[in-house]
């Protein structure tokens, strides 16, 4: 697994024993969370180096972003063909931040992007490959979890959703909350380690090293897609026209 690399070998030895890494996550009417994949945190030129990219975007993960992306918008595609539900959330704010609150401590630029860019576009809005479709759901948070004030774990009740399947950035920050917090909720969680994207490998590594060992299970897209196409039971009770 990706996060192989920087474990110890006492590491691996002690979590050879632990059996905290197994395949628990997939559940049988599972729902697609595609997590904050909006230019300001993409950028607006694949295959930009992250440091051009945060010149203009301060929240950028640069060309890594574009390769998750491509996935995504694979696994969002199959999900709508077999009716499962696809969950967007991303953030909003005052235009003048103040209801940013503990954004604004953590980081000098937070509100460079409020609400446009000087790219006249916010920051905020979904990528284009990636955009909702009127079916979709999309809710809006002030904080890392897609369920932290927000309606997300009410929404896939209704729809009589057992698992979410996690995509998106930044996979050690709004990920792995909104793993945590699925997880609390009661939902099986897996989250798609090439359709996650971080600042930095090691943090993008460890993070899903962290959820396989405590909240989920960590899969590729490949599985995803599978696991989409073996489903036999109706994915949701009724999604929105």
């Amino acid at each position: 697994m990706i996060w192989e690399e920087y474990l110890s070998a006492a590491d691996k030895d002690r979590l050879a024993q632990t059996g905290l890494t197994g395949p628990e996550g997939l559940g049988s009417r599972p729902a697609l969370v595609v997590i904050d994949v909006s230019w300001g945190f993409a950028g607006d030129q694949p295959g930009e180096d992250i440091l051009d990219s945060i010149r203009r975007w301060p929240n950028s993960c640069g060309a890594e972003s574009w390769q998750a992306i491509d996935r995504i918008a694979a696994l969002c595609m199959a999900a709508r063909a077999r009716d499962v539900p696809v969950l967007y959330s991303t953030g909003r704010a005052r235009g003048d931040a103040w209801d940013l609150g503990s954004w604004g401590w953590k980081n000098s630029r937070t509100a460079e992007q409020v609400p446009v860019t000087p790219q006249d576009r916010d920051a905020n809005e979904i990528v284009t490959p990636l955009l909702p479709e009127t079916r979709d759901i999309m809710v809006y948070k002030r904080k890392p979890s897609a369920f932290f004030g927000a309606p997300t774990a009410t929404h896939l009740r209704r729809l009589g959703c057992d698992s979410v399947l996690l995509t998106g950035t930044t996979t050690s920050g709004c990920v792995r909350a909104s793993a945590v917090d699925a997880y609390s909720h009661g939902f099986r969680v897996a989250a798609i380690a090439d359709g996650c994207f971080d600042r930095a490998q090691a943090s993008h590594a460890i993070a899903l090293f962290d959820i396989a060992m405590r909240y989920g299970a960590v899969i590729d897209s490949d599985a995803a897609l599978d696991h989409l196409d073996s489903l036999t039971t109706p994915a949701a009770r009724a999604l929105p026209r």
